[in-house]
């Protein structure tokens, strides 16, 4: 089984591979200055839980709802001149964190970063998806990689920076994310990838009349306001118990156990469907959230860090899978931005509600609540599991009108 999945593998096309490569500098880049905002801003700057929750929520609510535009946008013009606007939108956002000091002209820069983010992501995974499906569930398996890859260097990046000056980490990922807009932008095989561009109207039909889609993203709304909490709750609570210094090892970790889950992760997806993936994980996640705060100190949450993530490593791969089922083609971004959508609801209340919770509230109410969180996700989740066979889908193809 194993050497058929990485045979399977060897066949992603070489276009795909060098999008994945991007991915890898891209995360790495992220997470060297990711681990670092919350606490930050914090213990640095002295922001309360509101300003904290405020700048956060500036990049998450740009980042995630953006996509919806932009993806109708992309799937009209190509995906090329997206990726690489997105990455360069990153590095001037994150200049203006490392000399910027007010929440203000943070939640501006966290602002033009989360445009960004919009605007790359409306292109790079409907890239991916525009594949044929096999390869696409590959892809985006090994994305999530990319994305692992990217959270164990970046912490080592960061923990070396930081030994000198916090900001100088988000200078060096400023500049990391210039270099790959340039190169980015000078990969112009991407364009190929989309041969004919649908129409706006057509695209915004299509995803308005999926009901089997809607189902979907209200399914997904717990998780997203539980994956917020990797860059809120997760590295106050260790740093509450533990000090500063042991935030960076949390993503380590986090990105060290996604690479070892890879074997489990290719498996699954190459023999389970991803519909029935979600409930189940779900399931595993209220439960290793209700064990969070059995042990205060900090290798227990490393290892409920490492439980998480093996949850992580397996919802993302099957999400990103379904939305290319249930995409029409020619749509492909427009139903990636409709989920970014649910991100952002999702995670701002995420944001919001665990920024308050872990400065707030006693830790095992604040857990049992994440776990309860889980639950009504995997609840939903069967419920979606159960009924979708019996919804119509969206229209596949609609005629192409001249708006």
């Amino acid at each position: 089984m194993l050497k058929k999945s990485i045979t399977n593998y060897k066949a992603v096309p070489p276009l795909v591979w060098k999008v994945l490569l991007t991915q890898f500098l891209m995360n790495s880049s992220h997470f060297m200055t990711v681990s670092l905002l919350a606490v930050y801003m914090v213990n640095t700057l002295m922001f309360g839980a509101w300003e904290v929750a405020t700048v956060m929520t500036a990049n998450l609510i740009s980042a995630q709802v953006l996509p919806f535009l932009f993806g109708l946008m992309a799937d009209k013009y190509g995906f090329r001149l997206f990726m690489a606007g997105g990455l360069l939108l990153r590095a001037l956002g994150l200049l203006g964190f490392a000399f910027g000091h007010g929440w203000v002209m943070l939640a501006v820069m966290a602002l033009v970063m989360g445009v960004g983010v919009a605007m790359y992501e409306s292109s790079v995974y409907p890239f991916f998806s525009k594949q044929p499906l096999p390869i696409a569930t590959r892809a985006f398996v090994l994305n999530n990689q990319m994305l692992n890859m990217g959270v164990v260097v970046g912490p080592l990046l960061s923990g070396v920076l930081l030994t000198y000056d916090v900001r100088l980490a988000f200078v060096v990922s400023s500049f990391l994310f210039g270099c790959l807009g340039l190169w980015v932008f000078a990969q112009k095989s991407i364009d190929a990838t989309l041969t004919q561009g649908t129409v706006v109207l057509v695209s915004l039909k299509r995803v308005l009349n999926d009901r089997r889609f809607f189902f979907f993203l209200l399914a997904l709304v717990p998780w997203y306001f539980l994956f917020a909490q990797l860059y809120v709750s997760f590295p106050i609570y260790l740093s509450q118990i533990a000090g500063d210094a042991a935030v960076p090892k949390m993503f380590l970790v986090n990105g060290l156990v996604g690479l070892v889950f890879m074997v489990v992760t290719m498996t699954v997806m190459e023999t389970a469907a991803p519909r029935t993936v979600l409930p189940r994980v779900y399931v595993m996640a209220a439960v290793f959230f209700f064990a969070a705060p059995l042990l205060p100190t900090a290798w227990w949450f490393l290892v409920f860090v490492g439980c998480y993530t093996m949850v992580e490593t397996l919802i993302l791969p099957a999400i990103e899978t379904l939305v290319t089922e249930l995409a029409p083609d020619g749509s492909q971004s427009t139903f990636f931005g409709t989920l970014s959508v649910a991100s952002a609801i999702g995670g701002s209340l995420g944001y919001f509600a665990g920024s308050w919770m872990t400065l707030n509230m006693e830790g095992h109410t604040m857990w049992s609540i994440f776990a309860g969180v889980a639950a009504l996700g995997a609840a939903l989740s069967f419920w979606f599991v159960k009924t979708q066979s019996g919804l119509q889908p969206g229209p596949k193809q609609l005629p192409q009108s001249t708006i």
